[in-house]
């Protein structure tokens, strides 16, 4: 069974996409930045979760053996985050998709392994972070008490939402990733904004979300070492 993951999902009256409304309406600066990392965030937090389960698989086993009692299924907390992961991300993937015609397959998506769909989804909603602040009457449906339920939301619900799975996966995990802040100007943006999370070969700026490799990054390097000391 799949939950929905927030207390904010009561039915609403429908109220129509609205455009007129700002991108980032509802959010300031800051939380959209953390927003937008929640959501590059989503294939990663899946894997960790996927190994914190794995974790704890290998200690029930080791706690139970030689006994003649099943084991309790600890694990389940981290399942129901998992799968709350993996549908929210889908539910509004396909809201967004839907906005900006773009094709996406929710019965391909849901038949497929959940690395490449979380993948496809957070790139869809990382690089349009303004269409899903500005949705509006969206119909999503997932469980919620054993039942089956459908509810209009709209982008802040969802933000709300991909904020709260984020803080809730580094709860069941235990653990936050290390990140590396990296000392020269994004060459989009020109803020001091780079990271580089610890065991990945992709560097992200927490302003405006660019991304590039180590390499990409060194060579700008070495470009703007070369510009300054032409300036100089």
């Amino acid at each position: 069974m799949i939950p929905l993951s927030v207390e904010k999902a009561t039915p609403r009256p429908r109220t129509g996409t609205s455009a007129s409304r700002p991108p980032t309406a509802g959010l300031c600066d800051a939380c959209t930045r953390h927003l937008r990392q929640a959501i590059t965030d989503l294939p990663r937090d899946y894997l960790d979760l996927e190994t914190a389960l794995a974790g704890t698989r290998d200690g029930l086993r080791q706690l139970v053996a030689g006994t003649r009692e099943p084991p309790v299924p600890i694990s389940l907390s981290i399942e129901a985050v998992q799968a709350a992961l993996l549908h929210e991300a889908q539910c509004w993937a396909e809201s967004v998709a839907d906005v900006l015609r773009v094709d996406w397959d929710t019965q391909a998506a849901r038949d497929s392994r959940p690395g490449p769909v979380l993948e496809r989804a957070a790139r869809l909603l990382e690089n349009s972070i303004s269409v899903l602040l500005a949705l509006r009457g969206v119909v999503h449906t997932g469980w919620i008490l054993d039942e089956w339920t459908t509810f209009d939301r709209d982008g802040l619900d969802g933000a709300v939402i991909l904020l709260d799975l984020s803080h809730r996966v580094r709860a069941v995990t235990g653990q936050l990733r290390l990140v590396h802040n990296l000392p020269e100007p994004c060459p989009r943006c020109e803020y001091r904004a780079l990271q580089r999370a610890d065991g990945d070969d992709v560097i992200r700026c927490g302003v405006c979300g660019q991304r590039c490799t180590w390499e990409e990054y060194e060579r700008s390097c070495t470009l703007l070492g070369d510009r300054q000391e032409t300036v100089a």
